[in-house]
């Protein structure tokens, strides 16, 4: 009984270790997965923020860490200030924490904003806890002067080109601009960050040149997406300067019924003399702001054996007239005289005029104080003289209205002989005609030439061919060609023909020409 009793107990003691052990396990289990769960619980990431920047901002991070932890950045331009010094990559304790952001302008681009993403690492454990958004690069573009004072205008230059310069953060070019604008080198090309410089002037032409004008000069980027465009200013040509075009002022004679204008000149290594004529005036053309020009007449006279000078119509010089359309055409006129008499005319900008009218004898004349002669002032001679004349009575030489030349039968150049028709009968048909000639058709190889010496064909004379009263120009026995007709018959010629010169619709002179009766 007793040893019965033994082995239950023992029995006892045994199930009641088993169920203690197991008690035991079960509870170091729990305990140990609640150990686990409170250190998984102790990882928390900081929320997530968005940081917005520009190249060049330095920005600060705030966050609260509740353990040790490393910060890393997924751009270059993003980077982390540590104790001066720039990294990709910042490591710190838990609890609250200011991270300084530097953001650079390495791979910015024009058209889109860029991301940095910075990473949080905690353990094995990580996680995105900033985006930092840098802005799309701005372009920008700006002029200045040539002491790099920036500009919101571009002068614009008359003789000269104004320089001004230009600097963008992108490459450029200059694109649009209007007519009258001249760009030297006829373009403007910069590159990124460098001043590059630009000249312009307006361009060399009346139409533009004599008037302010506005307008605007663009440049663009090399892809195009962007433009921008500056105010253009030309303030008009230097309004005390004058231009007087393609004009030679000296060497001009007049007749004594101010009707024939001539001007004689040589030129060339030969000194070949040429002989220009104008009938009842000469034509200028000149440049000048607003087309804006007064006229100065002075007449030089000798007076007790010492040259004088007389300005204008309160000394007596009322003879000379200058009409003006206002557009920067003139045309000069001479009054007839009975004597012969020598005048100059000076033309001055309004400006200039203005400023010297009150004295204007003192300012454009010079007096030698040995002999008391006068004189116009060298710089008025040099950039206002119009023209300088004597008129007097042209002298009696046998000039003929008419040069024709021909080839003989030994193909050497004749001269043909004109005469000048005292016949009344034909002087009847062209009554308001004072030259007319007459000359007999020679024995000519291909033909004759017939200069009318009245310059260019077609631009300062025209033609007409008639026989028997009629039109017969159609049938081109003459033909204009540069400065002369060239005229042929087939066989022998055996009725006369008129040749009519013709000049503003008006006849100017007349050539007959008749057969060969030898």
């Amino acid at each position: 009984m007793r040893k019965f009793k033994q082995r239950n107990l023992v029995a006892h003691i045994r199930k009641f270790s088993l169920e203690s052990c197991f008690t035991a396990l079960f509870m170091a289990l729990c305990i140990s997965a609640c150990s686990d769960d409170d250190d998984a619980a102790k990882v928390v990431f900081p929320e997530k923020q968005t940081v917005n920047c520009v190249y060049g901002d330095t920005k600060e991070l705030n966050f609260e860490a509740n353990a040790n932890w490393q910060l890393t950045s997924s751009a270059t331009w993003c980077r982390f200030m540590n104790d001066g010094h720039e990294d990709y990559s910042l490591s710190g304790t838990a609890g609250k924490q200011t991270v300084t952001l530097k953001i650079t302008d390495e791979v910015v681009a024009f058209d889109a904003p860029t991301v940095a993403h910075l990473t949080m690492m905690i353990g094995a454990d990580k996680a995105i806890i900033a985006d930092v958004v840098r802005d799309n690069k701005t372009r920008e573009l700006k002029i200045y002067d040539m002491e790099g004072n920036e500009i919101q205008e571009i002068e614009v230059g008359y003789d000269d080109y104004k320089p001004f310069q230009v600097k963008a953060n992108f490459r450029f070019a200059a694109t649009n601009r209007p007519e009258w604008l001249e760009v030297a080198g006829n373009a403007i090309v910069g590159t990124v960050n460098e001043m590059t410089k630009g000249e312009v002037k307006v361009i060399d032409n009346p139409l533009y040149a004599k008037y302010v004008q506005n307008g605007t000069l663009t440049f663009a980027d090399e892809d195009g997406v962007m433009s921008y465009s500056f105010p253009l200013v030309y303030k008009g040509m230097d309004p005390k300067k004058i231009k007087i075009l393609n004009s030679n002022p000296w060497n001009w004679e007049v007749s004594l019924d101010g009707k024939t204008f001539i001007q004689t000149s040589s030129a060339g290594a030969s000194a070949s003399t040429t002989t220009s004529t104008y009938n009842k005036f000469i034509p200028y053309t000149v440049q000048a702001l607003n087309d804006e020009v007064v006229p100065v007449y002075i007449q030089k006279v000798v007076e007790y054996g010492m040259v004088q000078m007389k300005i204008g119509e309160e000394d007596g010089v009322d003879w000379i007239k200058l009409e003006d359309d206002k557009k920067g055409n003139l045309r000069l006129k001479v009054n007839d005289s009975s004597e012969e008499r020598e005048g100059y005319v000076l033309l001055l900008p309004q400006a200039l005029y203005d400023e010297i009218k009150d004295e204007l004898w003192e300012n454009l004349i010079e007096m030698d104080m040995e002999t008391y002669e006068q004189d116009i002032k060298y710089t008025y001679q040099q950039n206002n003289l119009l023209i300088n004349f004597v008129q007097k009575e042209k002298k009696q030489e046998v000039v003929q209205a008419f040069k024709v030349t021909y080839f003989d039968s030994s193909w050497n150049t004749q001269e043909a002989i004109c005469t000048k028709v005292t016949d009344t009968d034909i002087i009847n048909l062209y009554p308001d005609v004072s030259d007319i000639y007459t000359m007999e058709w020679p024995s000519a190889q291909g033909g004759v030439t017939i200069d009318p010496l009245e310059g260019d064909f077609e631009l300062e004379w025209n033609f007409k061919v008639m026989r028997n009263g009629e039109d017969i120009t159609s049938e081109k026995i003459c033909e204009g060609s540069d400065t002369s007709l060239n005229a042929f018959i087939e066989g022998t010629l055996t009725e006369e023909f008129h040749i009519l010169i013709e000049k503003d619709g008006e006849i100017k002179k007349v050539l007959i020409v008749t057969p060969n009766y030898n």
